[in-house]
């Protein structure tokens, strides 16, 4: 079982800046999500997710760090992009997926406050 959590409009490229000083830089990475395994044994995420919203579903597949990502129990991965405001603004659901095939849904907006 995975816990997701997003995070629009984080303080990713500070600490990118901070962390990497006067080596790579990484710009406009203004979303942060952190995925904690829950379960018992290990989760493979690969580096995309999709993206529900109003006007259809968006693959996104800019997610730092690329390539598959293991995650232990009880440990937490954080992934970063960057991502439209327009699109996040309209956006329902973020799912994951593991190598697995199983599907983690987790809702961004709450669609009675629309």
């Amino acid at each position: 079982m995975l816990e997701i959590i997003a995070i629009m409009n984080s303080a990713v490229e500070d600490i990118f800046g901070f962390k990497t000083c006067c080596g790579v830089r990484a710009f406009d990475q203004n979303l942060e999500i952190l995925i904690k395994n829950k379960g018992i044994g290990p989760v493979v995420v690969p580096s995309y997710c999709d993206l529900h919203g109003i006007r259809g579903t968006r693959r996104i597949t800019t997610l730092m760090p690329n390539g598959d990502q293991q995650i232990l129990p009880g440990e937490v991965k954080a992934f970063y992009c960057m991502m439209d405001e327009v699109l996040w603004n309209e956006a329902r659901r973020l799912v994951f997926y593991d190598k697995k095939g199983n599907v983690y849904p987790v809702d961004v907006r709450d669609e009675s406050q629309d």
